[in-house]
């Protein structure tokens, strides 16, 4: 096969808008794997939201959650490897995005945690599928009062301000952590030196997959890091401007079955 591994954003690729697979896509998947290739999910989502997904398609191996700062067995839900940003610096993202009066959520094991839940917070509870607890207290005291050592912060807002807030947080914090939009409305702050490209390069040398042997496959710009690292660069037409750019090739929208066109049209090629 020439494209031995795929790799596959969930939210708004493998996963529609509606939070459903595409008709043909869980069929399509067992098929390549079954002749040899190597399906795997990268995501920024939380790994207890990703788990059910990566089970439900007969899935193997590793999944790469929070944006590949988390790498767990899928069939025993053990964390093989965690990259987490420190106590101290995330207390002092918590303060600094309090005084700016931002919504922000942090996480530890397979919880997420909020001061107070809001709209955001159901929002997303909806779309990652995930379990919060409000803290009651200023979430930057709960951190530093917990010694936590959380492997990405989010924050939510208004589409059109979240550039703005994404700018001003890569102002303060771009030099020790990775920032980015992975939806319109989404910010999230990860450890530096993490994303998911560099995430697939060591989960591929495990296996011993070449860069040009991987198909990468996403919709946002914190799937650019994947999209350009693999041999063979994908988008979905309801991308971000960004990520089409970056991609060698444009595949259907995500409630089009982009991931069955994918594997029908490169997944079996010799």
């Amino acid at each position: 096969m020439k494209y031995k591994m795929i790799c596959s954003d969930l939210d708004d690729t493998l996963i529609g808008r509606k939070q459903q697979y595409g008709k043909g896509e869980k069929e399509a998947i067992a098929s390549y794997v079954a002749a040899g290739g190597k399906f795997v999910i990268v995501t920024g989502r939380m790994t207890s939201g990703a788990l059910p997904v990566c089970r439900d398609l007969d899935l193997h191996g590793e999944v790469l959650t929070y944006q590949g700062a988390t790498v767990t067995d899928i069939d025993s839900g053990k964390t093989i490897e965690q990259a987490t940003i420190p106590c101290s610096l995330a207390t002092e993202i918590g303060r600094y995005i309090e005084k700016q009066g931002y919504y922000y959520q942090t996480y530890r094991g397979d919880l997420f945690y909020t001061k107070t839940a809001t709209e955001y917070t159901r929002l997303y509870v909806q779309l990652a599928h995930a379990t919060y607890k409000e803290t009651g207290v200023l979430l930057s005291e709960f951190i530093h009062s917990e010694n936590l050592d959380p492997p990405k912060i989010l924050l939510m807002g208004e589409p059109e301000k979240m550039p703005e807030v994404r700018d001003d947080l890569i102002s303060q914090f771009g030099e020790e952590l990775l920032i980015n939009i992975s939806k319109p409305f989404i910010v999230e702050m990860i450890p530096h030196g993490v994303n998911k490209g560099t995430a697939v390069k060591k989960l591929a040398e495990k296996y011993g997959i070449r860069r040009e042997e991987i198909i990468g496959i996403g919709d946002s710009d914190n799937d650019l890091p994947l999209i350009e690292y693999a041999g063979l660069g994908v988008c979905v037409a309801g991308g971000s401007e960004r990520a089409k750019k970056a991609a060698d090739v444009l595949a259907p929208d995500c409630d089009d079955d982009p991931i069955t066109w994918l594997i029908t049209n490169y997944g079996f090629i010799k």
